[in-house]
């Protein structure tokens, strides 16, 4: 696969499929902010909206969960070579610079590396569970926006037009003198 990403940056090639598959979660997340939008159909969905809906579900699942993380792993591994040789600090070593009080354990970058695979999958999980949420309810009005049920006339059925309350001037003119 070719690496069209520029060299403007040292780091840009190659971190390339990292940076195309957070390009593509971008473009698959802004598709889902667009069919949002879209008012939900009254009629049920048909099999084949289903199965593409399953597919894209799949893709962006496969993206945030596999390739990203994967793609991540690969780039701070390879490029910026962080391992258990590379120290961020040691146990021995001052908290603050002060001499008060030492680190009571060791951490190395690559410990770095798994701490940040490990934000990308909590943030990516909140996602997907607040899109999964947001899906189910599209359509629905808020609780507090909801309108009162239609009122009903005497025999149960709904009425069709709302009965305006008659004004005082009406009142007048009708009950007037003569």
């Amino acid at each position: 696969m070719p690496n069209l990403i520029p060299d403007w940056l040292p780091w840009m090639r190659p971190a390339g499929r990292l940076i195309w598959s957070v390009a593509l979660l971008v473009i698959g997340l802004i598709i889902i902010a667009v069919l949002f939008r879209r008012p939900k159909p009254d009629r049920p969905a048909t099999w084949a909206e289903c199965m593409a809906g399953a597919v894209g579900v799949f893709a962006m699942m496969t993206l945030a969960y596999a390739v990203i993380p994967h793609e991540w792993i690969t780039f701070s591994d390879k490029y910026l070579q962080w391992d258990t040789t590379k120290f961020v600090f040691q146990s021995h070593q001052d908290v603050l610079g002060l001499g008060i009080v030492n680190w009571p354990f060791t951490m190395d970058k690559k410990a770095v590396r798994d701490i940040i695979v490990t934000v990308i999958y909590v943030v990516l999980f909140g996602l997907n569970l607040y899109l999964f949420v947001a899906w189910q309810k599209r359509g629905q009005e808020p609780a507090e926006a909801a309108e009162a049920p239609p009122k009903t006339s005497r025999f149960g059925r709904p009425l069709r037009r709302r009965s305006a309350a008659p004004t005082p001037a009406a009142a007048t003119t009708n009950g007037g003198d003569g």
